[in-house]
């Protein structure tokens, strides 16, 4: 009944899961220790990206306070 699934069909195509053997070779746990790697140099990509957003965030604080300031005369003119 699983084979005439029209879903597992379309979503998996003729790959769906369950259908092969899967056998952990020597290739594969090359892969598996890659893929780790590369999973930790996404980590530091991702604490980079994190620190330049902040020190932009630091550049633009100025800015934010004259918006502020700004605003609270808005606020205080449409109020009075």
């Amino acid at each position: 009944m699983a084979n005439d699934d029209f879903f597992t069909k379309m979503m998996f195509g003729a790959n769906a899961p369950g259908r092969h053997e899967e056998t952990e070779t020597d290739a594969e746990a090359e892969t598996v220790e890659d893929a780790e790697v590369s999973q930790e140099a996404d980590y530091m990509h991702v604490l980079n990206q994190v620190g330049e957003i902040m020190d932009s965030l630091d550049e633009l604080k100025p800015v934010f306070k004259e918006i502020g300031s700004m605003v609270s005369a808005l606020k205080n003119k449409i109020s009075i």
